[in-house]
């Protein structure tokens, strides 16, 4: 798919932009990188605050070599840290150039069905949409305890079953940023201008136009998926929730984007789900793991991704001595 251009000039490649919130997650952050990279997103932004694991001088290295842009964010009191990393993000040119945006967070991959299985096929399996909401597919612990380097979406295959409601919730591939108020939020972009309110089609992961109320403000609650309405046909979110239980105990202590307590004990159950098997998005992979090895040759990308995974495995043993028997009893043996 290509932009027309002037008449004497050769029509452009579309651009899809990819933004993402991240603390401490540098063990992970060359898998996520090369995935979706792999399946076609042009520009990456990857914005971090408040990191123990090394990994800004990480994103460092990989915006020197041209492959992200990397937003390091300070939070001041009050803030909710992904609202305002987001908010600080939309200033930049590269919000502006984009044709198509999406929010993703650095335990979710894009997992297209249709075509090769790049973001350009699924653009072009939804004409004249200007918004497609991919439900989730949670992934559980597939029974791991410890952490490991090696690739999740490798390590994680085990799965809720389509009917679970954990799988409600979506993020959105969207284009027409200029027809928004608040352009990066976790979900969707909100708040459309009342003029562009006509031009905008939502559809979901069927391909189905949606009603307006998943757009227009007019529903006040959080939006997701109607129950039975979630469908995988054209792409889903492989969403590695907990991952193992001490990559868990790590996101419990770093907290929600949005400064809302969780109990951890109380959403392991929940969200550690491995009912089923689903090797989807295994076919990707080779080019995923050639895009990997490609960056690692890079001498600055292996250290500094080595020394992530040290201060990280660091930085879980402390927090491991923090739970107590009793609270391991909630997590995988």
């Amino acid at each position: 798919m290509t932009i027309p251009a002037h008449p004497t000039d050769p029509p452009r490649p579309i651009r899809t932009l990819l933004v993402a919130t991240m603390r401490n997650e540098g063990p992970y952050i060359p898998e996520w990188l090369a995935y979706h990279r792999a399946i076609g997103f042009t520009d990456i932004v990857i914005c971090t605050n408040d990191c123990v694991d090394g990994s800004p001088a990480l994103l460092d290295r990989l915006q020197a070599l041209g492959l992200l842009t990397h937003l390091p964010h300070v939070v001041e009191p009050g803030d909710k840290p992904q609202l305002a990393a987001y908010a600080r993000a939309e200033t930049l040119p590269i919000l502006r150039e984009a044709d198509w945006v999406m929010v993703l967070d650095a335990d979710e991959f894009l997992n297209i069905h249709v075509g090769e299985g790049r973001v350009i096929d699924l653009i072009r399996a939804v004409p004249g949409s200007t918004a497609v909401l991919v439900n989730w597919r949670i992934f559980g612990s597939s029974g791991h305890r410890t952490w490991s380097s090696g690739f999740v979406t490798e390590r994680y295959t085990r799965a809720a079953p389509l009917e679970h409601g954990v799988n409600r919730p979506y993020k959105t591939l969207f284009t027409r940023t200029e027809a928004y108020d608040c352009k990066l939020l976790p979900h969707q972009p909100r708040f459309p201008r009342p003029e562009a309110l006509r031009t905008l089609r939502y559809v979901d992961g069927a391909g189905s136009t949606l009603p307006a109320r998943y757009y227009d403000e007019s529903c006040g609650d959080f939006l997701q998926s109607e129950p039975g309405a979630v469908s995988w046909r054209l792409a889903q979110i492989n969403h590695y929730n907990t991952r193992s239980w001490e990559d868990y105990i790590v996101k419990h202590r770093r907290g929600g984007g949005l400064n809302v307590d969780w109990a951890r004990e109380a959403n392991w159950p929940v969200f550690d789900r491995n009912e089923e098997e689903d090797l989807s998005i295994a076919a990707k992979l080779p080019a995923v793991r050639a895009s990997y090895d490609k960056l690692l040759m890079d001498e600055g990308i292996r250290t500094l991704h080595e020394r992530c995974c040290r201060l990280y495995a660091t930085h879980v043993g402390v927090l491991a001595r923090d739970v107590t028997a009793a609270d391991c009893g909630s997590g995988p043996r």
